[in-house]
C-alpha cells in the first residue's frame, strides 16, 4: 500500500475494508449500526446545507423504532413510507429494520387511492405520508394510522418558517404529526390487523415494480440480498474507502438501486449521502463544485440536466470520482459528453454504464475503472453470473458465450418473491446446474471476455414482416445525429394487427423524419424503418425520470 496521505487508513477505515460490519449482520440495520459505532462524529447524511452525524443518526433511528413497536403493530408486518429523499425517510428505513417491521416504500406523488391499494396488498397499517397528502390519505385509508411528514422536519428554523406556509394538517383519530407520533406513539390509533401480511419470511424490503413482464409487481427483497450488494460498493466505486466522500443521492429510496446503492451502500461504509428530495439542477452542481460529491447514481435524464448547467464546468469537477447511469435507454453520445465535459476541466471521473432490474437489487453487472468496455454493460458482480438462455427448451439451455438470447441471473442478489403472487414467482424462477436462476426478460448475450450486452426488453422486440428489429439500435443510431436531443422508438400494432414501430425524436428540426429515415435504411436495413416518425419538441417523462410512452402515444393521437 501506497503511504501517500489519502491511501492511510485508519483501523476504523481498515475494519470497513475489510467488510466486518457485515460480519453476521441478520438485518438490513446491522451493517450500518456498527459504523455508527465506529465513527460516530463523521456525517452521514447531508440536507439543504445541514450535516447530520452517525451518531444523530443513529439516536434517530432508536427513537423512530422505539415509536413504532409501541404502536401495535407486530413483527413482520409492513411500514408504508410516501416520503421523498429527506432524513426522516433513512430514519424511518432503518427503524424499520430494527423494530423487525418491512419497509414499503411508495413514490410521494402516489395518489391517495393508489396508496390504499399498495397498503391493502401488504398488509400495512401505518403509512408515513407528506404532510399536504396525509390528510386525505388518512380519509382514504381508514384501516390504518397515518403520520404526516414536514418535508422540512429537520431543517430546525426553517421548518418553523415551512409551517407558516405549510401547515400539518390537525391531529384525529387515525392522523398525527410525526414529532407527537415520536413523543407519544399511543397518540395515535392503529386498526385491528385485517390479515395477516403475506411476505415471506426473508423479506424485508417492497418495492414497486413492473416486473420482468411489465405487469405491475410488489417485489420482495431480503436483508440479505440488500446488503449482498452494499458489500460490493467499494468494488463498484473502485474506491478502498468511503469515509471521505459523498453520495449525490436523489435516486429516491422507493427506487430499488436509490435504496441500495445511492443509500445504504454508502452507508455502511462510512460515506455520506447528499439527499435531495427532488433534483435541483443548480443546488445539485453547487454541492458538486463545493466537493461535498464524489459519486453520481442516476438515469440519464440527471446527467443531460447536469450538462446543460453553465456552472458544470471547470477545474472544480475534478473532486468527482466515478457516476454510474441505467434504468433507461443511455445514448453512448451521452456518455462521451460527460466525459469530455469532466476532462475539459482537468479531472479523470467517467460515466459507465450498468444494468439491472429490481429483481436482483438493481445493479448485476457494470462497467468500472477495473474493468469496462464501450458498448456493453459490463461485467456482472463478484457473485454473480449472467447467460444468455433459449427458454424454447424445457429445461432451458444456457447459450456460449455470444450467442443471443434471453439473460437470467444467479448469485446472492437475487429477491426474494413477487408479494402475493407465487404463480408469478414461480415463473421468473428456474434451476440450471444447480443454481437459481431469475428470468430478466431482457434479450442480449455474454461476451467472450465476459461482458454483458444488453440488446432490448423482450417486449421491446418487434417484427417485421418475419425480422427482428431492436428498437435499442435504432435509438442508439438516432440519438449520435446532429439536429437530435432525444429519441424514442415506441412499438405498436397496426389496425390489422402487424407490428409497427414509431419513431418519436426531440428536436427542432422538422426535415429531420426524411434524413432519418435514409440513415436508418443504410445503416441498418430496410426492416428498421420505423412506420413513423414524430418530431416534437421535448419529452413528457414519468415520476422516475423515464420518457412517458403512454403520453407520447396519446400525443399521436390527439396530433
Amino acid at each position: 500500500m501506497s503511504n501517500s496521505k489519502e491511501n492511510i487508513l485508519t483501523s476504523a477505515e481498515l475494519r470497513i475494508r475489510n467488510k466486518e460490519q457485515f460480519e453476521n449482520a441478520s438485518s438490513l440495520y446491522a451493517p450500518v449500526e456498527k459504523i455508527a459505532n465506529l465513527l460516530p462524529n463523521a456525517v452521514a447524511l447531508r440536507f439543504m446545507g445541514m450535516n447530520i452525524s452517525y451518531g444523530t443518526l443513529q439516536k434517530e433511528v432508536s427513537r423512530y423504532a422505539k415509536a413504532l413497536q409501541s404502536v401495535g403493530i407486530q413483527e413482520g408486518e409492513a411500514v408504508t413510507a410516501v416520503l421523498p429523499n429527506i432524513p426522516e425517510s433513512v430514519y424511518l428505513l432503518y427503524a424499520v429494520s430494527k423494530a423487525n417491521l418491512r419497509f414499503a416504500p411508495l413514490h410521494p406523488l402516489t395518489p391517495p387511492d393508489g396508496i390504499r391499494t399498495a397498503m391493502e396488498k401488504s398488509g400495512s397499517r401505518i403509512a408515513f405520508v407528506l404532510g399536504d397528502a396525509a390528510q386525505k390519505t388518512a380519509e382514504t385509508c381508514p384501516f390504518a394510522a397515518v403520520i404526516a411528514v414536514s418535508p422540512a422536519q429537520s431543517l430546525k428554523i426553517k421548518r418553523f418558517l415551512y409551517s407558516l406556509k405549510n401547515p400539518l394538517p390537525k391531529p384525529n383519530k387515525n392522523l398525527l404529526r410525526l414529532q407527537d407520533f415520536l413523543k407519544n406513539p399511543h397518540g395515535v390509533t392503529v386498526p385491528e390487523q385485517q390479515k395477516v401480511c403475506p411476505a415471506g419470511q426473508d423479506t424485508a424490503i417492497l418495492l414497486q415494480s413492473g416486473g420482468t413482464t411489465g405487469t405491475p409487481k410488489v417485489i420482495g427483497l431480503s436483508a440479505t440480498a440488500v446488503n449482498s450488494l452494499a458489500k460490493k460498493g467499494l468494488d463498484i466505486l473502485g474506491r478502498q474507502k468511503v469515509t471521505d466522500c459523498g453520495m449525490l443521492s436523489v435516486l429516491p429510496v422507493f427506487h430499488g438501486f436509490g435504496l441500495a446503492m445511492g443509500v445504504h451502500a454508502m452507508l455502511c461504509h462510512g460515506g455520506k449521502n447528499v439527499l435531495f428530495p427532488k433534483f435541483h439542477r443548480a443546488s445539485a452542481v453547487k454541492e458538486i463544485l463545493c466537493g461535498n460529491v464524489q459519486f453520481i447514481i442516476g438515469v440519464p435524464r440527471l446527467y443531460e440536466a447536469l450538462l446543460s448547467h453553465p456552472k458544470f464546468a471547470g477545474d472544480k469537477l475534478q473532486s468527482l470520482v466515478v457516476g454510474f447511469v441505467g434504468g433507461d435507454f443511455v445514448p453512448h453520445t451521452l456518455l462521451k459528453a460527460f466525459d469530455k465535459r469532466i476532462a475539459e476541466g482537468g479531472g479523470s471521473c467517467r460515466l459507465f454504464e450498468g444494468y439491472g432490474l429490481t429483481e436482483t437489487v438493481t445493479v448485476c453487472s457494470v462497467n468500472t475503472y477495473a474493468a469496462n468496455k464501450n458498448e456493453t454493460v459490463g461485467k456482472p458482480l463478484n457473485g454473480i453470473s449472467v447467460s444468455a438462455f433459449d427458454f424454447s427448451v424445457n429445461p432451458p439451455a444456457e447459450f456460449p458465450a455470444d450467442k443471443k438470447g434471453e439473460l437470467a441471473v444467479t448469485g446472492d442478489t437475487l429477491m426474494s418473491e413477487y408479494l402475493s403472487d407465487p404463480e408469478a414467482t414461480e415463473k421468473v424462477f428456474f434451476t440450471h446446474n444447480g443454481k437459481r436462476y431469475v428470468r430478466t426478460g431482457d434479450f442480449g448475450f455474454v461476451d467472450c471476455d465476459g461482458y454483458v450486452h444488453f440488446i432490448s426488453r423482450i417486449k421491446r422486440i418487434i417484427k417485421v414482416r418475419g425480422i427482428p428489429v431492436y428498437p435499442l439500435e435504432i435509438e442508439q443510431l438516432v440519438s449520435a445525429q446532429n439536429g437530435v436531443s432525444g429519441v424514442c422508438a415506441v412499438p405498436v400494432s397496426s389496425p390489422s394487427g402487424e407490428e409497427q414501430l414509431i419513431l418519436f425524436v426531440e428536436s427542432s428540426d422538422s426535415d429531420l423524419p426524411e434524413r432519418l429515415n435514409t440513415i436508418i435504411r443504410e445503416k441498418l436495413s430496410e426492416f428498421a424503418v420505423p412506420s413513423e416518425i414524430i418530431v416534437i419538441p421535448c419529452f413528457p417523462y414519468t415520476n422516475v425520470s423515464k420518457i412517458d410512452t403512454a403520453a407520447l402515444l396519446k400525443l399521436r393521437a390527439n396530433s
